[in-house]
């Protein structure tokens, strides 16, 4: 379950559905985000499209896809805990967006030209890998100046990747200071 502290200075309720948060939108009036991890997405997206169906407003469940706020490409360059496996799945904030928003989204955080820009390339390609290298990493102090530039530099591309929707930036902006934290 995705721990509150990722929906932290926002106005997220969180109803019957433990986990769930809804948080009004930042560019729709009326709309609202909803908020989980990715294991509870999975588990409470038809029961959302039920609801939504039963208050009135029919809604294509396949027109909708689950977004990690913060892509786990770019959460295992900042795995400082190496809490990779565990924390895609059950603790890393997942937006219910339209397919075409989460298409605009990967455009532009999936892309050679965005790694090579924001990203450490000399890491290991495969997550699981890069993850524990950047723990180990970690566990050097020498090494923390580096890592928070690492970070900073990804928090900016969150920040202009999201802009002008200070719900996402603030989930991102939640994700990047629970990881710095965790630099001991």
């Amino acid at each position: 379950m995705m721990p509150k502290r990722y929906v932290e200075k926002l106005d997220a309720s969180e109803g019957d559905l433990p986990g769930l948060y809804g948080i009004e939108h930042a560019r729709k009036p009326g709309s609202w985000r909803f908020v989980c991890s990715y294991a509870d997405a999975k588990r409470y997206k038809q029961v959302i499209f039920d609801r939504l169906r039963k208050a009135g407003q029919p809604e294509a469940a396949k027109t909708w896809e689950w977004h990690h706020v913060v892509e786990g490409q770019h959460f295992a360059d900042i795995d400082f805990a190496g809490e990779f496996s565990r924390a895609y799945l059950d603790e890393l904030p997942c937006v219910l967006i339209a397919k075409e928003e989460h298409l605009a989204y990967n455009r532009i955080l999936h892309t050679k030209a965005t790694s090579e820009l924001y990203r450490d390339i000399a890491l290991p390609a495969d997550l699981q890998r890069r993850a524990k290298a950047v723990c180990a990493e970690a566990r050097v102090r020498t090494n923390h100046g580096a890592l928070r530039a690492r970070l900073l530099r990804l928090r900016k591309l969150y920040h202009d990747t999201y802009e002008g929707d200070e719900v996402l930036m603030t989930i991102s902006d939640n994700v990047f200071d629970v990881a710095v934290r965790k630099l001991r």
